[in-house]
């Protein structure tokens, strides 16, 4: 029996529980229960044709029904996806269709469509697949009895979309094997800290931390409960998520450093919390702004949060979910460099300043006629720093390096380069694409993740994405640089504006930096200047373009990262 299938049969027999959380309560379910169900299910799956290496896509919100029929899925041997629901912004018609189609590339899937969108069954029918209500699949009786699949560890588990962040998205294929070394990894990293006591989590499960990190590691670690809350009730209130903590005291949580800046400002205005329970807060899935932590830590200081507990971490899909941990209880860490000495590709270390140190005054004497005063010297201009979180050592199981991207040659400590990943929770391939296992194999095994980053003192440093960067005068420019500057400017929605280069004919590069950034409700022009001013104080550079835009307008995944190339697509001046 593979590791899945065995530790899902180990949650049944344990005391642990799974609640699902909604606004009017909650409905908390043993694992016992749910593994009767879902085998109850997986026998009508398995009737509908699923088995090894069947695909099954759910797009649905995160209910009881939903992690049933997951766990059916891979009791009836078949892999899992996890379909993205569609944003508050986006076309819905054109969401379908492009659904569909990716529904396609998987082959011949089982479609599985629930609340909220059983509407949506006639539209995304017609294609490869067959499309049937989750309520049909999960309410109706087998026909036969469940037969155990036979399974071996390289049998695709999940079939992980990709979020798209900075081009078309891609179907990792993550292996039961993978999946196993991942988790194990993880329980070893954390020392056990992030599998024990209450997973409290509200990102979607087509998200990889939100699947394995929410739902899959404490079932399969069998020492933690579970709380499950959706994320259109997150969304809905996103003060829920810390008041949900508090009140269910939750020792463990996760989610992207957006939600954390979204957090700080709702504490500071809402009522008394205490999250002195949280143990093990989690940050990941997107860049991590050392400024944004500090705003969290400050604000949650005041209802009992211990900074120690706040865990920076790095992953990727196509490592299944977690690739570096940092060391549990050491809170966030931070490496400050030289930004000019970074944009040229060194990370060269500032130390941070040295605390004033008081000087007892000499005893009086006789005065004394004043020397004359020496020219002054000219000014010195303040270096630019850019601090960056540490985000710890690889797991075990998995090793990290930095390459040069043009030539492939591993990079020394502190000089910037491609991060690749390579070991044993790292996919094969993209799920039908043969060119990516045959690039792995020419690589040794080493998955390019297209980030840019370092290694100090064995820990990794990401600086951005390979694809996003700025090049202007032949410098590189981060756009998170930008986005951050761009936050300061009165008015201006912060973690909704998105940096990034446009097209500049006959101008010196060929190319400009554009601002797309959200309003909340000040004068367009004031916020255009504003933003330029901030970003030319902090950077020394002039956006050539800034674009005001109403909330809601910046394009995201459900997860709330920013998805740069679409934002390119849809702004670009």
């Amino acid at each position: 029996m593979v590791y899945l299938l065995d530790r899902m049969r180990r949650a049944s027999t344990g005391p642990n529980t799974v609640t699902f959380l909604a606004p009017d309560g909650g409905r908390r379910v043993g694992w016992a229960e749910l593994y009767g169900d879902a085998r109850r299910v997986a026998a009508g799956l398995q009737s509908h044709g699923v088995g090894p290496g069947r695909p099954v896509v759910i797009l649905a919100d995160t209910s009881r029904e939903t992690i049933t029929a997951a766990m059916a899925t891979w009791l009836a041997g078949g892999s899992l996806t996890m379909a993205p629901t569609p944003a508050r912004t986006v076309d819905l018609a054109r969401y379908l269709a492009d659904t569909r189609d990716r529904f396609d590339s998987l082959g011949e899937p089982l479609v599985l469509v629930g609340a909220p969108w059983g509407d949506a069954v006639p539209a995304l029918s017609g294609g490869a697949g067959r499309v049937i209500p989750l309520a049909e699949a999960v309410g109706d009786p087998p026909a036969a009895a469940w037969r155990p699949p036979l399974l071996t560890a390289d049998a695709p588990a999940i079939l992980q979309l990709t979020s798209g962040t900075t081009g078309a998205p891609k179907i990792a294929r993550i292996s039961h094997g993978n999946l196993a070394a991942n988790i194990e990894g993880i329980r070893v990293a954390t020392s056990h800290e992030a599998v024990h006591g209450r997973m409290l989590s509200w990102l979607p499960l087509s998200h990889d931390m939100g699947l394995i990190g929410g739902f899959i590691l404490p079932m399969a670690c069998g020492r933690c409960d579970t709380l499950l809350s959706s994320p259109a009730d997150y969304l809905a209130r996103p003060a829920s998520w810390m008041q949900l903590v508090s009140h269910h005291r939750a020792t463990n949580t996760v989610g992207p450093g957006s939600a954390y800046a979204v957090a700080a400002r709702l504490l500071r205005t809402g009522p008394r919390l205490d999250l002195s329970c949280l143990a093990y807060a989690l940050c990941g899935g997107e860049p991590i702004d050392p400024a944004v932590v500090d705003d969290f830590l400050d604000a949650a200081g005041g209802h009992g949060f211990h900074p120690a507990s706040f865990t920076p971490a790095y992953g990727l899909a196509e490592a299944t979910v977690a690739v570096t941990f940092s060391a549990v209880g050491r809170g966030p860490r931070y490496d400050t460099v030289d930004a000019d000495a970074l944009a040229a590709g060194t990370a060269r270390f500032v130390p941070p300043e040295p605390a004033a140190r008081l000087v007892s005054p000499e005893p009086a004497g006789p005065a004394e006629s004043p020397e004359p005063a020496e020219p002054a010297e000219p000014a010195v201009p303040a270096m630019r720093t850019r601090r960056l979180a540490l985000l710890g050592e690889p797991i075990p199981g998995l090793s990290v390096r930095v390459v040069d991207p043009d030539s492939g040659g591993i990079r020394p400590e502190r000089k910037v380069g491609e991060v690749q990943v390579r070991g044993t929770s790292v996919t094969a391939s993209y799920h039908d694409d043969p060119e990516s296992a045959a690039a792995l194999r020419a690589r040794d095994g080493w998955l390019a993740t297209g980030d840019l980053g370092y290694l100090t003192g064995g820990e990794l440093v990401v600086c951005g994405r390979r694809k996003d960067v700025i090049i202007l005068g032949g410098r590189n420019i981060y756009p998170e640089e930008v986005e951050r500057a761009a936050a300061r400017a009165e008015g201006a929605r912060a973690g909704n504006i998105v940096a990034f280069p446009y097209p500049r004919p006959g101008h010196l590069g060929g190319e400009g930096l554009a601002v797309a950034v959200e309003t909340r409700g000040a004068d367009p022009a004031a916020l255009r200047s504003a933003v330029a001013e901030k970003v030319r104080a902090a950077l020394g550079v002039t956006p050539h373009a800034v674009l005001v835009l109403e909330p809601g307008s910046v394009p995201k995944t459900p997860s709330g990262k920013l998805q740069r190339a679409e934002a390119r697509r849809r702004f670009t001046p």
